[in-house]
């Protein structure tokens, strides 16, 4: 018998300065238990660990610290006691990602599909972001100051897969949610993020999608070690695939744990593409994000940590952003604007998990490099 989850989504539309969102974000925490205990430590990070971090989210992410401030003085609890100062330990999801460019599009945009999946105990929280300063942003937020994914005014979209399965990161620097917030917040275009990628310290084996409204696109590999970083980046004039595992021959040897099931959802998608010659939609995108594995990407392995918990369509041409909450279903999207009203709400989705049927094939570890 499946087992049900209730999961329960919040929706943070802010605006103002930094501190001001800190302090409209502390003021409705307390509502929502999941997420207040994820985000609030029982003890504070250690001094010397505060201060590194404090000084790189001064220099590459301005404005942050206001924010994080700003929920410490509505809770009047410490700044360390917030978890976005110790990241360490937290481990990354499954996604899916890919682009459409306008070559082999219906209507001539450039298209992105995101499919995030984890386990049920996660944050679980949309952050419409207004900074006075910055650009306004859409986005999933992760460790509430963080985002996993988005797109901000000037059409500009970043996503999101790990490749951190059996290789954590090391070293100095950002894990990728600020990384990703400082892009959204502080970037227009493709060519301004891959400077900033290139000069802010991380600390993350991933892939990031960015794709903008001048119609570039790009996938940024990166692998990070102790104090270094190698980062590689992938170009198409047609579409880019990026799931849970490198693709560029130069980052091939850094892998450690390629799954066979981040394979298996980019082969799926590869197929997508193969069978969709010239005509991909945000119709048939939103199909293949729909389908459960192995006919899409849509995964229900959620005790697994293998649970699809939000998708996302980019209309990057046109500034447009439709999402699905939890199982994804086509009556479900919700196209969201960035002139939405200044609310903050709540959604409930229930989730119904499974195990895949060859659960030693599935979760089974390729070679690196293999496709098979």
């Amino acid at each position: 018998m499946e087992k049900e989850y209730t999961l329960d989504y919040a929706k943070f539309s802010l605006q103002g300065t930094h501190y001001d969102i800190g302090q409209s974000i502390g003021k409705n925490l307390a509502q929502y238990k999941e997420l207040y205990n994820y985000t609030i430590m029982s003890d504070c990070i250690d001094n010397k660990s505060f201060m590194q971090k404090r000084k790189l989210m001064d220099e590459f992410c301005p404005g942050i610290y206001d924010e994080i401030s700003g929920l410490a003085d509505s809770l009047n609890i410490p700044v360390g006691k917030i978890i976005i100062f110790s990241d360490d330990n937290i481990t990354a999801g499954a996604c899916s990602q890919f682009v459409a460019l306008p070559e082999i599009t219906t209507n001539g945009h450039i298209l992105v599909g995101r499919s995030y999946e984890y386990s049920t105990d996660d944050e679980l929280c949309l952050c419409i972001t207004r900074a006075n300063g910055k650009s306004a942003h859409i986005g999933f937020s992760i460790l509430l100051f963080g985002r996993f994914d988005g797109m901000n005014e000037y059409g500009l979209t970043v996503s999101m897969s790990s490749c951190e399965f059996g290789q954590k990161p090391n070293g100095n620097g950002f894990w990728f949610p600020l990384v990703l917030r400082s892009i959204l917040d502080n970037c227009k275009n493709v060519n301004e993020a891959i400077y900033l990628l290139k000069k802010i310290p991380i600390r993350s084996n991933i892939n990031i999608l960015l794709a903008d409204k001048e119609e570039n696109a790009v996938i940024v590999e990166i692998f990070s070690l102790v104090d270094d970083k190698r980062i590689s980046f992938r170009k198409n004039d047609k579409y880019l695939i990026a799931t849970n595992h490198y693709m560029n021959e130069e980052m091939i040897k850094y892998e450690k744990h390629r799954g066979r099931h981040s394979v298996l959802r980019y082969n799926i998608i590869q197929k997508f593409f193969s069978e969709n010659k010239g005509a991909v939609s945000v119709n048939n995108i939103k199909t293949i994000l729909e389908q459960e594995i192995p006919g899409g990407v849509f995964c229900p392995y959620y005790e697994d940590y293998l649970g699809t918990l939000h998708s996302m369509v980019f209309d990057v041409s046109e500034t447009g952003v439709e999402i699905c909450l939890g199982m994804p279903s086509n009556n479900k999207w919700e196209r969201i604007r960035f002139n939405s009203p200044i609310e903050i709400s709540t959604k409930t989705e229930i989730v119904k998990n499974k195990h895949p049927e060859n659960p030693s094939e599935f979760w089974s570890t390729l070679p690196p490099g293999s496709m098979e």
